[in-house]
Formats: structure tokens, C-alpha cells, sequence
């Protein structure tokens, strides 16, 4: 009989060489005596049939901030089924479990990164970030050496005792982006300065006693400079000062490398600062994907929107939304949405329920969504506009409460997990 429960701490090695087998095959199959030691964040699950595992993934549980606020979100990661064990709806089951963990444990949004994006979508995973990839010479970066004073702040290495300073450079970042986490000091100590396969070199660039900046990069390897690429996995700027710093310190390095890549905020631009636009590369990118873990309760959770800044005052006018999801039962079905008109929270009712929604559900106009773009919706990756010009949203009479409910949000979700 095939269960679903932690995977022991006692066989760690063995879910890391598990997971190693499926997302670097070239190293080969299964070996516990080959498993990476490094110490990790996620708490293991896995599908087991007896004593042998057949499918597993691991839990990250960290607060990112959207709309407005640091919320529990779970990141799901590691998700493998070796091949003997694959096409037996196995991993299907597995995020069905998992995600039920996730809803008992009070947890409203998951999110994870794909190796390909149509699989989780079919389980009701979607986009909610995307990222600037940037690749240049880099002495097509001058343009920042000559935009900002050199000696105004300086960079230093960081390390595990500044992660207060890095948590306060996040807060302010988290203020143009949602979806920024909240790093804890073990995700700081573990994740930001290590890497399961190369350390990262971490900088911050610090100004007025304040951090204002940081960079994590490795070099790939070459025998001259040429053949090396500097690779920055992380920038992260609280203003435009703060990036043209970062770029400069991008561009000291052409001594020791012959390109920079830079995975960057989704609104950064340089190709009308550089010299030659053709010898840089700037690519927009699609980042990781979320999903709603229990509509209901997800829904309960928004800010009314009478109490948002800028939100004109008034209840919302109630609306139904029928919801499809094609993993969980407890997301299919007819949700009465309703704002409090004193200004409290956002209440959502399955009219299976409730009788009173029951009674007044048909007289309310119904929107049919699927779990996928209501994620997006309520993250703020999407505004109602684009969902219903991307045809996969049709809001009939209950646009101006959909608006209203979810303006869209600049999002920027830049760990790995």
C-alpha cells in the first residue's frame, strides 16, 4: 500500500541522492555514499510503498510579501520520481498530498520553481514573477562608473552576522516588490551564501551607514578572461543609485572575465545607457509559479479593499466565482465573495454551505476561473484586464469588484528553492 509521510532524518543522504539522480542524471542513478552532506532547509515527504520510496519533495515554508503584508507561503521543491516508477500518477498524488499538508497547516499559497512550466500548470500551478536576464561585455557597463561617485558608500563582503542588515535592505525592496521573502537567518546562512553546487562570492554595497545594495555572483571556469563568464545570480537595489553601484562593480571586473550575466528586477533596462545596444543581450524571463493552496481561506485573507491606499471608499458589490481545479476537490465549487461593509476582510462562502449564500448566489452575477489565473490574480501578476484579454477571464457584470480586489502588483519572487 503506497503512503504518503516525511521522509526519515535518519535517511537524509538518501532523499539527497534521490533527488540528485533526477535533476543531474549524468552523475547516474541512486548511491547514498555519493549524497551531498550540506545541510538543508527542506523538511522531506515522500510516497512509499513499504520501506522504499517511490516519489518524494521537499517542504520550504518562508514569508513573502504580498499585498502589503509577510504571508506564510509554502515552496515546494525537489519534486522526483525515478524512472522505474514514472506514468503511475504517482507525483500527482504527491502534490495532492503535499498540498493538503499545507491547507491543515494553515498555509494559503504555494509556490515552486519548474524545470518545465506546461507540468505544474496542468495541476494548477501558474506564472506569478518574471525576471531581466542581462548578458554584456563589461565595458559596455562604463556608463555606471560615470554615473555615480565612486567614493559615495562602499561595497564589503557579507557573511552570516549580516543578515539583520540584509532583512532591513529586503523590507525597503519588498516596498516595490511583492512576492519579496523575508529571508530568516538560516535561509540567509544557508541559501543566500551557499549553493548546492558552487558558493556564491556575496557583496553589499553600504552608504550612509545602511545597506543599499547586494550581489552574489560565481565565475565560471576558464584558463584567461575571455573565457570566463561572471554569472550574478542576485542583484538587489533599494533605488537607481543603488543599481548603477552595482553595475559599476560589475564593470571593475573586466580584468577577470570576458561577459557578465545578470539576473535582474523585471523593470531593469540598459540598452539606452550603453554604447553599443547590439553587443548586449536583455531578455525578459518568466521566474517561478504559485499556486492557491484553499481558495476560501486564501480569499479571507486579502486586504479589504476599502482600507488600501488610493482605493476609492465602499464595500465591494458581492460576486460568485466558480472555481475549477484540476488537483484538490476542496477549491471546485461556488464561492460568494464579500467585503464587510465596516471595512473588514474579505470573506469568501461555499453556498454548499451556507444557506444564506445559497439564497441570494443566483441573483449574483458568476465568474467561472481556473485555480491558475486566480493565483495570478490575487499574487498581482495579472490585472483583470489582461486575463480577460488573454481569454482566460470573462467578468461580465463583476469587473469593477474584480479590479478592485486585484489591482495588479509588481512581482519579483528572486530566490531559488
Amino acid at each position: 500500500m503506497v503512503e504518503y509521510r516525511p521522509f526519515p532524518e535518519s535517511r537524509e543522504d538518501e532523499f539527497r541522492a534521490f533527488t540528485r539522480y533526477a535533476f543531474s542524471p549524468e552523475r547516474g542513478p541512486y548511491d547514498p555514499e555519493e549524497a551531498d552532506e550540506r545541510e538543508s532547509l527542506a523538511a522531506g515527504r515522500g510516497l512509499f510503498d513499504g520501506d522504499e520510496p517511490l516519489a518524494v519533495c521537499g517542504h520550504h515554508e518562508f514569508d513573502l510579501r504580498i499585498r502589503g503584508a509577510d504571508r506564510r507561503v509554502a515552496g515546494l521543491s525537489a519534486v522526483a520520481c525515478p524512472p522505474e516508477h514514472r506514468r503511475r500518477g504517482l507525483v500527482r498524488r504527491l502534490l495532492r498530498e503535499s498540498l493538503a499538508e499545507h491547507r491543515d497547516d494553515g498555509i494559503a499559497v504555494s509556490a515552486l520553481w519548474p524545470f518545465e512550466y506546461g507540468f505544474y500548470r496542468r495541476f494548477g500551478w501558474a506564472t506569478a514573477s518574471r525576471y531581466t536576464h542581462l548578458i554584456a561585455p563589461p565595458e559596455e557597463l562604463s556608463f555606471a562608473v560615470e554615473a555615480v561617485d565612486p567614493d559615495a558608500g562602499r561595497f564589503r563582503r557579507l557573511g552570516p552576522d549580516d543578515h539583520g542588515a540584509v532583512a532591513k535592505l529586503l523590507e525597503r525592496v519588498a516596498e516595490r516588490y511583492d512576492l519579496t521573502m523575508a529571508r530568516s537567518a538560516a535561509w540567509w546562512e544557508h541559501r543566500s551564501l551557499r549553493s548546492w553546487q558552487t558558493d556564491p562570492f556575496v557583496y553589499g554595497y553600504e552608504r550612509d551607514g545602511a545597506l543599499r545594495g547586494l550581489l552574489s555572483y560565481t565565475f565560471s571556469e576558464g584558463e584567461g578572461k575571455n573565457e570566463r563568464t561572471m554569472t550574478v545570480s542576485d542583484a538587489v537595489a533599494v533605488d537607481e543609485t543603488a543599481w548603477l553601484h552595482l553595475l559599476r562593480f560589475c564593470r571593475n571586473h573586466d580584468s577577470q572575465a570576458g561577459e557578465v550575466r545578470i539576473r535582474a528586477p523585471p523593470d531593469a533596462d540598459v540598452l539606452d545607457r550603453v554604447d553599443d545596444p547590439r553587443a548586449v543581450t536583455q531578455a525578459e524571463k518568466t521566474g517561478p509559479m504559485v499556486r492557491l493552496v484553499d481558495v476560501p481561506d486564501a480569499l479571507e485573507r486579502l486586504p479589504s479593499p476599502e482600507g488600501r491606499e488610493g482605493s476609492s471608499a465602499g464595500p465591494v458589490d458581492p460576486f460568485v466565482l466558480a472555481v475549477e481545479d484540476p488537483l484538490v476537490p476542496w477549491n471546485e465549487g461556488r464561492f460568494t465573495v464579500r467585503t464587510d461593509a465596516a471595512g473588514g476582510e474579505v470573506t469568501a462562502t461555499d453556498e454548499s454551505g451556507a444557506e444564506d449564500a445559497a439564497e441570494d448566489a443566483d441573483s449574483l452575477p458568476t465568474v467561472a476561473v481556473d485555480v491558475g489565473t486566480l493565483s495570478q490574480l490575487y499574487v498581482g501578476y495579472l490585472s483583470v484586464g489582461e486575463a480577460t484579454r488573454l481569454d482566460r477571464l470573462d467578468p461580465g457584470a463583476a469587473r469593477p469588484a474584480l479590479e478592485r480586489l486585484f489591482p495588479p502588483q509588481p512581482t519579483f519572487l528572486r530566490e531559488g528553492f
